[in-house]
């Protein structure tokens, strides 16, 4: 089926005069996780990963993905005639120096301008310029190929209420107003859904396990024009809006509207993150020599998390660490008593623990419950009847996450099953100890992330070993489980830890056929003081699941690091154990006994 579709596009291109087509496979607002309409990558060469670029030219077919997907690929790419080209990591441009050396003199590379950044676009087009070759944008052009692509969601929206977000919509924008006043801007385009869905403290269910709604935000002077599905608003979440003049109109009338506006002043975009259509619609209506192009400031504010948000987190954390705690005795009481339970099984029972707990909105993303050698895979999805059967030995990873009413999880727990190799044992001790590290970490402020990453890879590297992924992301409050600006990974980033920041700390060891390990807490970035040499920065750990001691390898250990553990299980153990059942409150104290050393 790939095959033919790749051959009936290659037909259309051959209409249209181009040379090649690029799928990026984003939706018109950069989103990670990106509804059905929009999942053009996957249709087109069946690769189901989060990440990548496809390219057909007339003679070649090929995928660009990071580390993160290299052996997902090359299962899901089998037969399909598309050459897998690995990406360093996901900032990895490689595609387009491909696509400069392979097309020809002046030549046509087409691309979906509503799926792609403008920052991408430009980055394409300078690329072959010199070739005197042109980048054409032609929205949607793989539709007449797609005759049954799914439509437009249609879930409500609501109101995330004050009480949960710590800020109103109106103190908000009262807020950006006077950041873009400081820039010379009276307008600015938000693309991205998340940030929509913080500044106006709405949230829908239109993008699977992120609670946005499909809109596009301009913020002017006196008002908010909201563009979005006008079904989906209730005329009590219209009357709120309005106390805010937020206005709604329909969600394809953004670019008529733009035309129409009076443009009176500068605008701020970030051309990161808006798609090259809409960029083009402001650049005419506007003038290059009236856009401001800036990262938005709503970005960093919706990561520094107030205090309210920051409780939330807190609470949200206590309801998975009760969860898991039933989950995992459940797990190990299934697995002793004979029962046959795979991993689907497993998810399915871990998703029924958390639908049953007051305030549970929904999955924050995919659960991925993985044993043995499919724990090897980083992003590894469950499909029923191809999953593994929990067997009594070896490791057991699980990654899973929720949303509260007030807040987001994120929470990784590898597990023995039984009886584990000395490898096993050793690649385990090991990442304990990476993941203790960072989350003892003491840093001076205005650190970015990129210069404490090695502080969780150092156990890892001494024993030359190491992880293709980042060591920590951002995580929204209801929003994305995966946010920036900030993170914890090798890549050159400068953006500074901050005070309020919430972080994952999820180090991991991964060997291919044989079984992966993967250790996650979530942290918040604290201030811990001053003195004579600056001031300094540390972290608390918000996760209240407990760490299974069992595999250990304790002679690899520091007394720092055992000391951080078991008061890490005895502070799992004194919040979790009120809200647990008799039989739950002793198992959880086997679990979280201190190591002795």
């Amino acid at each position: 089926m790939i095959k033919e579709r790749i051959d009936a596009l290659r037909r259309l291109m051959a209409e249209w005069g181009w040379d090649a087509a690029v799928t990026v496979g984003e939706d018109p607002h950069n989103s990670e996780y990106t509804p059905l309409r929009w999942c053009q990558r996957q249709f087109i060469s069946g690769f189901a990963g989060s990440a990548g670029v496809v390219v057909i030219t007339k003679d070649h077919a090929g995928l660009w993905t990071d580390s993160r997907y290299w052996i997902q690929a090359v299962h899901e790419l089998e037969g399909s005639g598309i050459e897998l080209h690995k990406m360093v990591s996901i900032e990895d441009k490689d595609w387009i120096r491909w696509i400069a050396d392979s097309v020809p003199q002046d030549g046509k590379v087409g691309i979906d301008g509503l799926c792609m950044s403008m920052g991408e676009a430009l980055q394409l087009e300078n690329a072959v310029a010199f070739k005197g070759a042109s980048v054409v944008s032609k929205p949607d052009y793989l539709e007449a190929l797609w005759p049954d692509r799914p439509l437009l969601p249609q879930g409500a929206v609501r109101l995330h209420e004050d009480r949960y977000a710590g800020r109103s919509r109106i103190e908000k924008l009262e807020w950006l107003r006077s950041e873009l006043s400081g820039l010379g801007c009276h307008y600015m385009f938000l693309n991205c859904l998340d940030q929509i869905a913080w500044l106006l403290n709405i949230r829908s269910n239109d993008v699977e396990y992120c609670p946005f709604v499909i809109s596009f935000a301009l913020v002017c002077p006196d008002s908010v024009e909201l563009f979005a599905e006008t079904s989906k608003f209730r005329a009590n979440v219209l009357s709120e809006l309005k106390k805010a003049n937020i206005r709604v109109h329909p969600y394809g009338e953004v670019g008529g509207y733009i035309g129409s506006l009076k443009a009176d002043g500068k605008i701020l975009i970030d051309s990161g993150s808006l798609n090259y259509e809409t960029g083009k619609a402001i650049a005419e209506k506007f003038g290059r020599e009236n856009i401001v192009e800036e990262c938005s400031p709503v970005d960093l504010a919706k990561a520094v998390k107030n205090e309210v948000e920051i409780e939330g987190f807190r609470k949200a954390y206590i309801q998975d660490g009760i969860v898991q705690t039933r989950f995992f005795m459940w797990l190990e009481e299934s697995l002793a008593d004979g029962k046959r339970i795979t991993e689907s099984d497993a998810s399915d029972k871990l998703h029924d623990l958390r639908t049953a707990m007051p305030d549970f909105l929904d999955e924050s993303f995919e659960t991925i419950s993985a044993y043995g050698q499919n724990a090897a895979l980083p992003h590894y999805s469950t499909v029923r009847g191809q999953d593994a059967v929990l067997e009594p030995h070896g490791l057991y990873l699980n990654d899973s996450g929720a949303h509260y009413s007030y807040g987001t999880t994120d929470i990784t727990r590898t597990v023995p099953l039984g009886p584990l190799t000395d490898l096993e044992r050793e690649d385990y001790t090991l990442d304990m100890m990476a993941m203790i590290d960072l989350a003892m970490a003491v840093f001076p402020e205005g650190t970015p992330g990129c210069r404490i990453d090695a502080i969780a890879r150092r156990p890892l590297w001494q024993a030359m070993r190491n992880f293709g992924h980042g060591t920590g992301h951002g995580v929204g409050n209801v929003l994305s489980v995966h946010e920036g600006p900030q993170s914890i990974r090798q890549n050159l980033k400068d953006q500074p830890l901050l005070p309020g920041m919430i972080t994952s700390d999820e180090p991991g060891i991964y060997r291919e056929g044989f079984h992966g390990i993967r250790h996650e807490n979530m942290i918040l970035c604290t201030g811990k003081g001053g003195n004579e040499f600056g001031r300094w920065i540390c972290f608390e750990t918000l996760t209240r699941t407990y760490l299974d001691t069992a595999p250990l390898l304790i002679s690899l250990m520091d007394c720092r690091e055992i000391e951080w553990l078991n008061d890490f299980n005895e502070t799992v153990y004194c919040e979790i154990s009120p809200y647990l059942e008799e039989e739950e409150k002793v198992w959880l104290r086997k679990k979280t006994l201190p190591l002795e050393f």
